[in-house]
């Protein structure tokens, strides 16, 4: 049974997608998307899961406020929306902007946080560490995204064409999304202060890098068992991926996804359901 629903946490109305029953699932989505990305694996999981897939802080049908797009707060946004629901704890998987929201959740809770899987990502403080001119021309989209006012001048002309950009330039299949789900994102965007917001999301990097680095300093590490997956034609297969993890993690297993590139759960959800039946309590049911 799916159901939607709106909860009221951090001041703000966050949207969200609920089906199934059992050990709870929360799937955090990333930039261009909405919840809507994880439609593809959402029923596998829900036959032996509890799933709950919001519209993060600023995105889809959730408010978009003029602040709060640091990772604590909007980690804080779905840590609530979890008690709201009565559930205690979760396993958490995050893709793109959504695993940062998810890495930033399990070291500051790291209670609640049961298992975390994060898909096509190294942690923000590693992207810039390492912003050499291989990975600035794969990232090129942060630095712009980050600038004041600008993106939202230059996007607001051609929301679609800057869109469709980057659903064709990463995906191994240039047909990995389909035409409906792409007309949805475009739609999201299009509202009023989506664009905005889906930029403050990345602007926040001065306060995210500042609260990673004092965790560093500090030896603050993940706890809990982490799953990193990324595609073989995804920006991180250009790094060391699953190195990079160990330095932030005690307990790391990495996969590269063949013959798929940014988008997992679209792309190829029939590997990402095989790798989160070995890794997530409870049955995930095949595709």
């Amino acid at each position: 049974m799916r159901s939607t629903g709106v909860a009221r946490v951090g001041g703000i109305r966050l949207h969200y997608t609920r089906a199934g029953s059992g050990p709870l699932v929360v799937l955090l989505h990333g930039w261009p998307q909405t919840g809507l990305c994880w439609e593809p694996v959402l029923g596998p999981l829900a036959a032996g899961h509890t799933v709950v897939a919001p519209d993060l802080r600023g995105y889809g049908l959730s408010d978009k406020p003029a602040t709060g797009y640091d990772k604590r707060r909007m980690a804080a946004d779905v840590a609530e929306l979890v008690s709201s629901l009565g559930f205690e704890r979760a396993s958490v998987v995050g893709h793109d902007r959504g695993a940062r929201v998810a890495h930033r959740w399990a070291l500051d809770r790291p209670d609640q946080v049961e298992r975390l899987v994060v898909l096509d990502v190294v942690p923000t403080r590693e992207m810039f560490r390492r912003l050499d001119a291989s990975v600035a021309s794969a990232y090129w989209h942060w630095l712009f995204h980050l600038q004041p006012d600008l993106p939202e001048r230059l996007v607001g002309q051609d929301v679609r064409g800057y869109l469709e950009y980057f659903f064709e330039r990463w995906t191994y299949n240039r047909h990995g999304l389909s035409p409906e789900a792409v007309d949805a994102y475009v739609r999201a965007f299009s509202r009023p202060g989506a664009l905005r917001a889906g930029f403050d999301d990345y602007r926040a990097h001065e306060r995210d890098l500042a609260l990673d680095d004092e965790d560093a300093a500090a030896g603050r590490r993940l706890t809990m068992p982490v799953l990193a997956l990324w595609g073989s034609a995804g920006l991180p297969a250009r790094l060391p991926t699953l190195e990079i993890w160990r330095e932030y993690a005690g307990d790391v297993r990495g996969f590269e996804i063949p013959e798929c590139g940014h988008f997992i759960p679209e792309e190829r959800p029939d590997a990402l359901l095989a790798h989160l039946r070995g890794f997530l309590p409870g049955a995930v049911s095949a595709a």
